[in-house]
């Protein structure tokens, strides 16, 4: 089971030696800048940019800057999202892309998404058209270029293709993770909110139970939808929690916290 806590700095060997028939002038040299930029702090989007070369590629990554709140806010996010309704989808190279959909009625949560991931995105979201049972549906989705970097969390939240629950989720669950975790399978219900976990097993819902209760101090418990696990947080831990995640949460998903539209 250890095996899916992966070590994220294994290979150490310069890009240029790795790939030595790749174009070393994809991008131009900047001699005239001068400014310190501490790395992860300026992310802009790519939508447009043209294809990446292997070596660009292998330097993108998942700053792991701390930001005011002490917290990784990119891989919370990732998280978060990854946990629910984000997924992943890794080729024949073992590089991996990010997809994300929303319903069309959580377009600005789609967008608040977006906005963070843009800089590993090629193109704008797009609408989808489904049909399920006779009906027609639309959603928003978006998905990432292609990158070495999300493969290190295709390998801690897959198994033989399935998604499963981190090992190390203690770890890498922070209240921002938590907060988009909410927007995005949180069912406001009654004064708690209920997390949609049915695509886990009950051992993996214990296990988030255990996080949730010694990491944040929540109260909680199983509840069986179709005799498939649900996580229930009661009223009283929606409001001790709601400080702590208020400040990650669009506008648009407040309502899940019992947050009114002003």
């Amino acid at each position: 089971m250890t095996s899916r806590i992966i070590n994220k700095n294994l290979n150490t060997l310069n890009l240029f030696d790795r790939f030595p028939k790749a174009n070393k002038n994809y991008i131009p040299s900047n001699n005239k800048c001068k400014k310190i930029v501490v790395f992860g702090s300026n992310l802009s989007s790519t939508v447009g940019y043209p294809a990446f070369t292997i070596i660009v590629r292998h330097m993108v990554n998942i700053p792991t800057v701390l930001n005011s709140n002490k917290t990784y806010e990119l891989e919370s996010i990732l998280v978060g999202i990854l946990i629910s309704d984000a997924w992943l989808s890794i080729n024949k190279t073992g590089n991996t892309r990010l997809f994300f959909k929303q319903s069309l009625d959580k377009t600005k949560y789609l967008f608040f998404v977006f906005n963070k991931f843009s800089h590993y995105c090629s193109n704008f979201p797009q609408v989808k058209i489904q049909k399920l049972n006779g009906k027609t549906y639309h959603a928003l989705y978006f998905t990432t270029r292609t990158l070495p970097c999300f493969t290190y969390y295709h390998n801690i939240f897959y198994k033989n293709k399935i998604k499963v629950v981190p090992l190390d989720l203690y770890n890498l669950l922070t209240y921002e993770a938590l907060a988009h975790w909410i927007c995005c399978e949180g069912t406001k219900t009654s004064k708690g909110c209920t997390l949609q976990t049915q695509s886990f097993s009950i051992k993996e819902v214990v296990f988030i139970i255990n996080i949730l209760i010694y990491k944040f101090n929540l109260k909680c418990s199983i509840h069986m939808q179709r005799n498939l696990p649900t996580i229930y947080i009661g009223a009283r831990s929606m409001q001790k929690l709601q400080p702590y995640i208020l400040p990650y949460v669009c506008d648009s998903m407040k309502y899940k916290l019992h947050i009114l539209k002003s």
